[in-house]
């Protein structure tokens, strides 16, 4: 099985562990991130690529954060986290080309995650990611064009970039692969009820 075969089966029990905890059926999960129910049947399963934008989403819904779904299981809280580059494997599962390293995240108590996101060279999917909280972006290596909303900018090595993630916004290398230290503040939460729609949605996003 290929790294792209594994994360896919890995996020996938993930994905299905934290639901069956919350007693939430594929349905209500469904209706709260506005994924088509035969979409998230088959992400479940193993069988469906999707974005990085689709599983913030559907993390949310579940009331944790992309590294619950795509880092190692959770240990006892003793106050800290040490996150060992041995284990933190990359993912490598996005419509659109980007590969992902957890970095840190997740645990009771804690809103703050950072991820290492590597962007390939070359034309990848306009897809806009939009949920709850704030983002740091910073460029690690290459140059990258961040969407937000409306504006476009680019940031060489060395710059950053903090916004405000219920805005539609997106990343894309230019000139060459870029690699970005993402850090990302999630709210407690989703405060919608089962099978209502999060007022965060973004239409604009990739099912």
């Amino acid at each position: 099985m290929n790294l792209i075969d594994n994360s896919l089966r890995q996020i996938g029990i993930s994905i299905r562990e934290r639901r069956a905890a919350r007693q939430m059926t594929l349905a209500g999960l469904a209706g709260q991130t506005g994924m088509s129910l035969s979409f998230l049947s088959r992400v479940e399963r193993g069988q469906a690529q999707t974005s990085v934008g689709n599983l913030i989403r559907i993390a949310e819904a579940l009331g944790g954060t992309l590294h619950d779904l795509i880092g190692p299981p959770p240990a006892e809280d003793k106050g800290f986290t040490v996150f060992r580059s041995a284990v933190s494997a990359p993912s490598g599962i996005s419509g659109n080309g980007y590969r992902w390293t957890p970095v840190s995240g997740g645990g009771a108590g804690r809103s703050i995650e950072a991820i290492l996101l590597d962007l390939p060279a070359g034309p990848v999917a306009d897809t806009r990611f939009s949920h709850p909280g704030e983002e740091i972006c910073y460029v690690l290596e290459g140059q990258v064009r961040f969407i937000v909303g409306e504006t476009s900018t680019v940031l060489a090595t060395g710059d950053a970039i903090h916004l405000r993630s219920d805005i539609p916004h997106t990343a894309t290398a230019e000139g060459g692969p870029a690699r970005v230290l993402m850090m990302t503040h999630h709210p407690s939460g989703p405060s919608t009820g089962p099978g209502e729609r999060p007022d965060w949605w973004n239409p604009g996003g990739n099912t």
